[in-house]
């Protein structure tokens, strides 16, 4: 099934915070699949706009694992940002641009 070769990969996507400076990603890989049983289990009354029943052979589940996300937290301005490079510069020192966490999920 052509849904399932182009989805049986990895997808990266970023989310932007409500802060401009925050930001996270998550890594899935996504798998799709003309399960009707999984698609009968849940349908909800709007799919019929696009569909006409869960057995449509245009109805596809896709199922999406994490495996790794991060979260990246910098300066709380882009003045803040361009003062750590200059001073980075300036004295040799590692500009302090923010933090980051990777969590990595072992399924």
């Amino acid at each position: 099934m052509l849904v399932s070769r182009l989805l049986a990969r990895l997808i990266d996507h970023g989310f932007p915070g409500r802060d401009a400076n925050a930001k996270a990603s998550l890594s899935i890989t996504a798998r799709g699949s003309r399960d009707a049983a999984k698609a009968a289990e849940i349908w909800k009354a709007t799919d019929a706009i696009w569909w006409q029943e869960p057995d449509d052979p245009n109805v596809c589940v896709l199922g999406v694992t994490p495996f790794a996300a991060e979260l990246w937290d910098g300066p709380a301005s882009q003045t803040m940002a361009v003062f750590e490079f200059v001073m980075s510069q300036l004295t040799g020192a590692q500009p302090n641009l923010g933090e980051n966490r990777k969590v990595t999920v072992r399924m």
